[in-house]
């Protein structure tokens, strides 16, 4: 495969319909194709030096209604299994539909999903149009290595989104990871007196930011 590929079942997808199209029309001297992929909706060739195996990012695109329904994760299962997990990534659009429910929290619910089975790097993305950008720009960033992408720990990837107002810091991450070994972790300790009481000790400002995210239940069960 020497071509990016975008599924053209995107075309009869609500939402992502127009994203085949925009990739296609070109854009960064990036000449992308139509085909049928089985197992993901995005393909794209990693460099192959020194005549190295050819490596492809494969991708899935998914809407916060795709969370937590069966058929979603099967597909998400079908490419983990596809190459043991490596160069696999989701991307996840953020922008709210209406009547939809939060997507950032959709966004934790789906790692809470994923975490005690699969390990997959998440994409956010604010709009369609942000697709391509972050898509191409973690393409760039994993083709840097001539190895298989390690996956990037999930619990720090998206801990700066629990927040109920701006970003958590990212010294405030850094404490988090070492306080918390999960999100399950994270949950429990910001629901319970005692753990709320530990986050408070040692992230001072940061923790009511945090504790409100959780307080407001965004999360099922």
């Amino acid at each position: 495969m020497s071509y990016p590929l975008v599924c053209y079942s995107l075309r009869k997808r609500p939402v992502w319909n127009s994203l085949a199209p925009a990739l296609l029309k070109g854009g960064n001297n990036i000449k992308w194709k139509e085909a049928k992929l089985e197992t993901h909706d995005v393909a794209i060739p990693l460099p192959n030096p020194g005549g190295t195996p050819r490596r492809v990012l494969r991708a899935i695109l998914l809407l916060p209604s795709d969370v937590g329904n069966d058929s979603s994760r099967n597909r998400i299962q079908r490419l983990f299994n596809l190459n043991g997990g490596q160069d696999i990534v989701l991307v996840f659009l953020l922008e709210q539909g209406h009547n939809q429910v939060n997507p950032v929290a959709t966004l934790m619910k789906l790692q809470l999903d994923l975490v005690d089975e699969f390990e997959i790097p998440i994409i956010p993305a604010n709009t369609i149009q942000d697709v391509s950008t972050n898509l191409t720009a973690f393409h760039r960033q994993i083709g840097i290595s001539n190895k298989p992408r390690k996956v990037a720990n999930p619990v720090q990837t998206l801990l700066p989104y629990c927040s109920g107002g701006q970003l958590l810091s990212e010294h405030a991450v850094n404490v988090l990871t070492d306080l918390t070994s999960s999100f399950r972790d994270l949950v429990e300790a910001a629901s319970t007196q005692t753990g709320q009481a530990k986050i408070v000790e040692f992230l001072g400002d940061d923790a009511e930011s945090l504790i409100s995210f959780w307080a407001k239940e965004y999360l099922v069960e």
